[in-house]
């Protein structure tokens, strides 16, 4: 087989087929049968998916542990590291185990759309918690008029550096502006970083981008700020649950042995009995047992959110209710700083946010 003929993944277009080596990890159903998603590692020991429509058109089942070469392979056209066999364009041979190639530095590769998790001079983990204009209505990301952003977190997985927390703290929109000047501060200081988010695909930024476009309307932001997420590269570690043969991210770390675990509105004195405003909820489409389960959702923030920034109540205790959004909105940073330095997430394939879709 001559190798020269294959490409790595992180070369592959979504205009152009090629073929590439890959070693198949782990393979699971899709929602729509019979699609499956493969999850492989590529000669540079880049892990990322493969999307196969109809399994049965690439060829025998294909086995964990060995080495094909998947021809027709392009790059899919999603906001993931997905690569996309077309259906009745593509084949997947067994091959032998070709040589290991090393993953070249970001500096040597001319405006790649894919780069290894670590590839870039530093990684930071970002959560974004949104604040739903309409109370306790859904947000929309493709939507910026659903929502505002309540917080928004940042920590280096290197270590270095505080936390930074920013939440808001007054309800008018102005606060919001000056929230996200702050973020857009961070993060032209980590001009291409890659930004470790938990969530599916890039929705967490992509709120982001949504409401610095926006405010960059306005008096306090800058127009275009949304622009500074563009050099940046994306990793999502929710990948690592189907490759884990888990069934959620907090099984992965609890197979690592990383401390994570929900926020707890018992924990924090604030006065308020959650059964009070869960009354009318619908438990069954949430993961609380029942309305006084102390786990706290984003249901649940959205609610105390607004507690929070409404007009002053005497039974409220506002120092403990701020601890308690804080520390929900941050909740994850800890989490995913365990996953880098556990090495679980090291060769994630983490695509450029300048080419991503658009998430709903």
């Amino acid at each position: 087989m001559d190798e020269r003929k294959m490409s790595a993944a992180r070369e592959l277009t979504a205009e152009r087929s090629s073929a590439v080596p890959l070693r198949v990890d782990h393979v699971t159903a899709g929602s729509a049968e019979p699609a499956s998603t493969v999850h492989c590692t590529d000669t540079e020991g880049t892990e990322l998916r493969v999307a196969v429509p109809e399994p049965s058109a690439v060829g025998p089942p294909l086995e964990t542990g060995q080495w094909y070469r998947f021809d027709g392979v392009v790059r899919a056209e999603s906001p993931g590291a997905e690569l996309l066999c077309p259906p009745g364009d593509s084949s997947a041979e067994r091959i032998d185990a070709p040589e290991r190639r090393p993953h070249p530095p970001l500096t040597e590769l001319d405006d790649p759309w894919l780069v290894q998790l670590g590839a870039s001079e530093e990684v930071v983990a970002v959560t974004v918690q949104p604040r739903p204009t309409n109370g306790a209505g859904s947000v929309r990301a493709d939507d910026p008029e659903t929502f505002e952003i309540g917080a928004v977190c940042f920590a280096h997985c290197d270590g270095t550096g505080d936390t930074a927390v920013y939440h808001r703290e007054e309800p008018a929109t102005r606060d919001e502006h000056l929230l996200l000047e702050h973020v857009v501060e961070d993060l032209s200081e980590a001009a291409g970083a890659t930004l470790l988010t938990r969530g599916s695909d890039h929705r967490p930024l992509e709120l982001l981008s949504q409401r610095l476009a926006l405010a960059g309307e306005g008096d306090v932001v800058a127009t275009g700020a949304e622009q500074v997420l563009e050099g940046c590269f994306h990793a999502d570690p929710e990948r690592v649950v189907g490759r884990a043969e888990a069934n959620t991210l907090l099984e992965v770390a609890q197979q690592l042995g990383i401390e994570a675990g929900p926020v707890r509105l018992g924990d924090y004195d604030t006065g308020l009995d959650p059964a009070d405003w869960r009354a009318n909820w619908a438990l069954e489409t949430t993961p609380l047992s029942d309305v006084s389960d102390p786990r706290m959702t984003d249901q649940d923030y959205s609610v105390l959110v607004e507690r929070y920034l409404g007009a002053g109540d005497e039974s409220v205790d506002s120092a403990q209710l701020a601890q308690c959004l804080k520390a929900y909105a941050s909740a994850d940073l800890d989490l995913l700083r365990g996953l880098v330095t556990a090495g679980a997430v090291a060769q994630l394939g983490c695509p450029r946010l300048s080419g991503r879709g658009r998430s709903g």
